[in-house]
């Protein structure tokens, strides 16, 4: 907290002059392509498997279809995003 509190207090040339000295890691695209490939799967295989398998027959059914697993990851991300800034 106390490093937070002394950057802020430089002047606008000196946090430059540290933030570039540091080392910044940045990952190329490729890096974690494993944990990416992960996250992928279980929504092209829920994607593939309902056209298949459960092939719907009206335009509202695939509206809903669609619009529902989106609708909770926004209530997740909702949630964890108020769950954040209770703990700050």
């Amino acid at each position: 907290m106390s490093d937070e509190s002394a950057f802020n207090d430089k002047f606008l040339k000196e946090k430059l002059e540290t933030l570039l000295d540091e080392d910044n890691e940045t990952k190329r695209w490729n890096e974690g392509l494993l944990i990416k490939s992960l996250i992928l799967l279980p929504i092209i295989i829920f994607i593939v498997g309902l056209f298949i398998v459960n092939r719907p027959e009206k335009f509202t059914d695939i509206v809903f279809i669609l619009f529902y697993p989106l609708a909770l990851i926004l209530i997740g991300l909702i949630l964890l995003f108020v769950m954040r800034s209770k703990f700050k």
